[in-house]
């Protein structure tokens, strides 16, 4: 019989109760991917690169 620790957090198992519905997470990827990419974009034209 073994007993589970009190310790540390339970294993993870599918999406945090943060988000409960499971399609949500194909969203968010791609929504921060291009975040990223606009932030580098803007960055990039305010340090002059789009002179």
């Amino acid at each position: 019989m073994r007993v589970p620790t009190p310790c540390g957090p339970p294993p993870a198992r599918g999406p945090s109760s943060r988000h409960p519905e499971p399609s949500m997470s194909r969203y968010v990827a791609p929504l921060g991917f291009t975040l990223a990419a606009v932030w580098v974009a803007v960055v990039f034209v305010l340090a002059g690169g789009g002179h």
